[in-house]
């Protein structure tokens, strides 16, 4: 018997809703991550789709504040390519 990991992959894809899932898994440890440097008022993670993850913020110091954090975000969740920031 496989792991309970892969069994759950392999319904979630048989079921097409694996994409789904990952980037609402993505869009939570994002929001998490993001948490550590700014306060949850000030962003909110909007979506990840194809390695791009959405951010909305209250502001352009937030989004600085973001931009200069892009590569340790990409190094702590692997499936974030790009960061697209926005008000």
């Amino acid at each position: 018997m496989g792991n309970l990991d892969n069994i759950l992959k392999k319904k979630l894809k048989s079921l097409g809703i694996a994409r789904q899932v990952e980037a609402a898994d993505v869009v939570e440890r994002a929001q998490k991550e993001l948490e550590k440097y700014i306060p949850k008022e000030d962003f909110e993670v909007i979506s990840f789709n194809r390695g791009v993850l959405k951010v909305k913020v209250a502001s352009s110091v937030v989004a600085s504040e973001i931009q200069m954090r892009v590569q340790k975000i990409k190094e702590e969740i692997e499936e974030v390519k790009n960061i697209r920031v926005g008000q």
